[in-house]
C-alpha cells in the first residue's frame, strides 16, 4: 500500500504563512481598536469622575464632622468660619468637599475626630504616614508636598449639593476660600 498524499490542491508555504500573518494583524487590530472604544465611550454617571448627589443642605449642620462618600472618594464638610485658626477652617464658611486620597503616596485620609493635635481635637489623618490636615484640608503636619484636592460642588435653589468628583482641584492653603455658600445651609 502507498501513500500518494493529500486530496485536494497543495497551499504554498509562503501564501500560508501570508494568511497566518494577515490573520493575526486583523486580530491585533480589532483588539486595539475595541480597547481604545472602550476609553472614548463616555462613562456611566455612577462611576467616579462623575457629578454624585451628595444629600440635602439640611443635613450637614456647621461645624460638625465631615460626612465620608467612600465609593466617590470625598469627604464633605459644612464649614463654620468661627472654629479655631488651628485645626479650623481658616475663616472659611460653606460646603467643601476634600477628595480623600493624600497628596502624599495616594493612602486614604480618615476623619479623626478623637485625634488631638497642638490641643484641638478633629483632623483629617493620612493612615499610611500620618500626614494631618485642618476641617478645610489644609496640611500642618506630615510629609505630604500640600493641602488635599477639593472637587467642586454646586447647590441647586432647593439645597440639593452635587459634588463634581471629576472636577478636581489642586489643594492649596485657599482650600477655605472654595467652600461654597448657600442661603439654605444650616447655620
Amino acid at each position: 500500500m502507498s501513500f500518494s498524499g493529500p486530496a485536494g490542491p497543495r497551499v504554498p508555504r509562503r501564501r500560508a504563512i501570508r494568511v497566518a500573518l494577515a490573520g493575526g494583524f486583523l486580530a491585533a487590530t480589532a483588539s486595539a481598536l475595541g480597547i481604545a472604544g472602550a476609553f472614548l465611550r463616555p462613562r456611566p454617571p455612577r462611576e467616579f469622575g462623575a457629578s454624585v448627589d451628595a444629600g440635602h443642605v439640611r443635613d450637614f449642620p456647621r461645624g460638625a464632622g465631615p460626612t465620608h462618600d467612600a465609593e466617590f472618594r470625598f469627604w464633605l464638610a459644612n464649614l463654620d468660619p468661627s472654629d479655631a485658626d488651628q485645626n479650623g477652617t481658616g475663616g472659611g464658611a460653606g460646603l467643601l468637599a476634600c477628595y480623600d486620597k493624600c497628596p502624599h503616596l495616594g493612602e486614604v485620609v480618615d476623619w479623626r475626630p478623637e485625634f488631638e493635635f497642638n490641643g484641638a481635637h478633629g483632623w483629617y489623618r493620612c493612615r499610611k504616614h500620618g500626614a494631618t490636615y485642618t476641617r478645610a484640608g489644609v496640611r500642618v503636619f506630615g510629609p505630604a508636598p500640600r493641602s488635599l484636592d477639593t472637587m467642586r460642588v454646586t447647590v441647586d435653589q432647593f439645597g440639593a449639593i452635587t459634588v463634581h468628583t471629576g472636577d478636581i482641584a489642586r489643594g492649596d492653603t485657599d482650600n477655605p476660600k472654595r467652600a461654597v455658600q448657600h442661603p439654605l445651609l444650616p447655620s
